[in-house]
């Protein structure tokens, strides 16, 4: 477990400079849509982890996204967003168990206080 913390948090670093809070991408992509607050959001897979947050370690505003690329964490891919830095106080988690469909991405996103994804980004769903 403390080798996936290691893991996680120097992944952080290199990945919160490449997150910018906006759609960067990825076969998977955590968006914001404001139910909770979101300051981290990590990913798990049987070829790796890497994690994502703002540098300035502000929570997400609602709309921001973080992308994370299959390929370098592997499937079934578990995706888990945090309320503190530093992937504390996890919210919960979402196994996804394969890549989405050819061109397309999954999105993850809270709705009604729990994960769920699919192809769709998500906000459509939510404005106000």
């Amino acid at each position: 477990m403390k080798q996936i913390s290691l893991l996680c948090c120097a992944a952080l670093f290199v990945l919160a400079l490449a997150a910018c809070g906006c759609d960067d991408g990825g076969d998977v992509v955590f968006v914001q849509t404001g139910e909770r607050p979101v300051s981290s959001v990590g990913v798990e897979g049987p070829a790796g982890g890497g994690a994502a947050q703002n540098a300035d370690g502000t929570p997400m505003e609602r709309g921001s996204s973080y992308g994370f690329d299959g390929e370098d964490v592997g499937w079934p891919m578990v995706v888990t967003p945090c309320q503190g830095q530093d992937l504390e106080g996890a919210i919960g988690s979402v196994t996804i168990p394969a890549a989405p469909p050819e061109g397309e991405r999954w999105f993850v996103y809270l709705q009604a206080g729990r994960l769920m994804y699919g192809t769709d980004w998500p906000l459509e769903q939510f404005r106000r």
